[in-house]
């Protein structure tokens, strides 16, 4: 194989950067362990598997490789249920169709991933509020954007419980920023989610970019700085209702009255409790009726 290669860098001019894939039936002429171990076949750039399953062995080869710069799609059906590795999540991209072997704790690991996809798996709602904690209070940028199926149906009530969001009326969608920025770029955090589906994002401030259309956008970018206040207005609730000092409670109330008015300069209301924006586009349409 690597000869071949070889014969048709010498006829052909293009970058050493490849494009590995195994397809169903790679076993019949080689293996994983062959390709990988040939050092003119180390420099991938792109690595799809698209074997039935990949083995233990075959997927820890790919996985040592792992750098910021390649990606990884992994489209076999049955991955070895007990992996684990700690590159899983470091590569730019990846792609895991038989996810089951992930635990939350892999997912910790993430560190400036660009995109990860999980297909089926084995994470629970407990799991995902756990992670949510995590990266919000995470000094790192983890990843920019994670897609996650779940077989179990998701109740954002209960999921996002513990969270300052800002929800975007009629919309199953909620934004909140990290809780320290430290060395993070994108604090802009955003959740999307259906039944059975859950999207995350995380953008710097004032660049949030969706493919809904510009006014919802431009609307977010103008109004996450509200986030700021919210988190201010929970955290004084909270400090009112643990003092007995009624020096403070004044205090606290006093600032209370004008984070509410800021809130209510910046569009937001709430609807059972929770801080809604109004979605620009459900304005046009009541204006068309």
């Amino acid at each position: 194989m690597a000869k071949v290669f070889n014969e048709i860098k010498n006829i052909f001019r293009f970058e050493d950067q490849l494009k590995l894939v195994f397809s169903s039936d790679y076993k019949k002429v080689t293996t994983v362990k062959e390709v990988l171990n040939d050092p003119t076949m180390r420099n991938w750039e792109i690595c799809c598997f698209e074997g039935e399953t990949i083995e233990l062995e075959e997927l820890k080869l790919i996985m040592d490789m792992a750098t910021p710069d390649i990606i990884f799609y992994c489209y076999a059906n049955e991955c070895p249920i007990d992996f684990t590795h700690e590159n899983a999540f470091k590569f730019a991209n990846c792609y895991y169709k038989d996810a089951r072997w992930v635990k939350v704790e892999d997912l910790f690991k993430m560190n400036k991933c660009y995109t990860a996809i999980l297909g089926r798996n084995s994470l629970t709602q407990t799991d995902f509020k756990k992670f949510f904690e995590y990266w919000v209070n995470s000094e790192i940028d983890m990843f920019f954007r994670l897609e996650i199926e779940t077989e179990e149906v998701l109740d954002p009530t209960e999921m996002l419980d513990g969270l300052t969001l800002l929800y975007i009326e009629q919309r199953d969608t909620c934004f909140t920023k990290v809780k320290s920025s430290g060395s993070r770029d994108n604090t802009v955090l955003f959740f999307s989610y259906t039944p059975n589906y859950l999207h995350l994002e995380a953008w710097p401030p004032g660049e949030f970019f969706s493919l809904v259309g510009k006014e919802l956008d431009e609307a977010i970018n103008k109004k996450h700085w509200v986030i700021d206040s919210l988190i201010e207005k929970k955290r004084l609730e909270e400090q009112w209702e643990s003092t007995d000092s009624e020096k403070k409670k004044q205090k606290y109330s006093k600032r209370l009255r004008q984070l509410d008015d800021e809130i209510k300069d910046y569009g937001v209301f709430f609807v059972d409790g929770k801080a809604t924006m109004r979605d620009p586009y459900s304005e046009h349409l009541v204006h068309i009726l």
